[in-house]
């Protein structure tokens, strides 16, 4: 069986006995750069009051990431450092 969609069709609307209006000439309009449409945010932040449980739960869950990710990158670079010091210390051995 078909699902159907829980929203309402929309409706079309009524149309109006008026004149039609003139349409404004098309002004010609350069995309201004993102730094003057949106000013820096500065000063406090627009977060007040306590936070919800449910965004310290997320905000814990991303900390945890975080780590978990630095820790890896630790990881990776300390066995890489190992393996510098290793192929240096076996091409000393290795050349007479």
């Amino acid at each position: 069986m078909a699902r159907r969609s829980r929203t309402r069709g929309r409706t079309r609307p009524a149309q109006r006995a008026t004149t039609p209006q003139r349409a404004a000439p098309p002004v010609a309009r350069h995309p201004l750069p993102r730094s003057s449409r949106s000013p820096a945010r500065l000063g406090a932040a627009r977060a007040t009051g306590t936070p919800s449980a449910t965004l310290e739960r997320a905000a814990a869950w991303e900390r945890g990431y975080v780590v978990k990710d630095f820790r890896r990158i630790g990881v990776v670079v300390a066995v890489m450092f190992l393996l510098l010091a290793l192929s240096d210390v076996a091409v000393h051995i290795l050349q007479p």
